[in-house]
């Protein structure tokens, strides 16, 4: 599902302009990224966790090359589904 589509058919379920429902799930995406970076954690009842996992540094072979070159340190964000999500996506299957 695209943003596109998620808009049209939250504004048509809602009874809500377009440009409403776009603007707060723009500032919903804002926020959650704020507190994803903040507290490297953020926490949905019944849909599960976002978690800001690190990766350290660490040494990379070409495999043509066999050169030895660095891959640099990273962040990345995870996700943990919680029970009721995995409960729910078992009995529609």
């Amino acid at each position: 599902m695209s943003q596109e589509e998620l808009v049209t058919m939250i504004s048509e379920r809602a009874g809500m302009s377009r440009q409403t429902v776009l603007q707060v799930i723009e500032t919903i995406s804002d926020v959650w990224a704020e507190e994803i970076l903040t507290s490297g954690e953020l926490e949905l009842d019944n849909i599960g966790t976002f978690l800001l996992d690190h990766r350290p540094g660490r040494r990379g072979v070409d495999t043509e090359t066999h050169e030895i070159f660095v891959i640099p340190p990273s962040d990345y964000v995870s996700f943990m589904p919680s029970r009721e999500l995995i409960d729910w996506s078992n009995r529609i299957q």
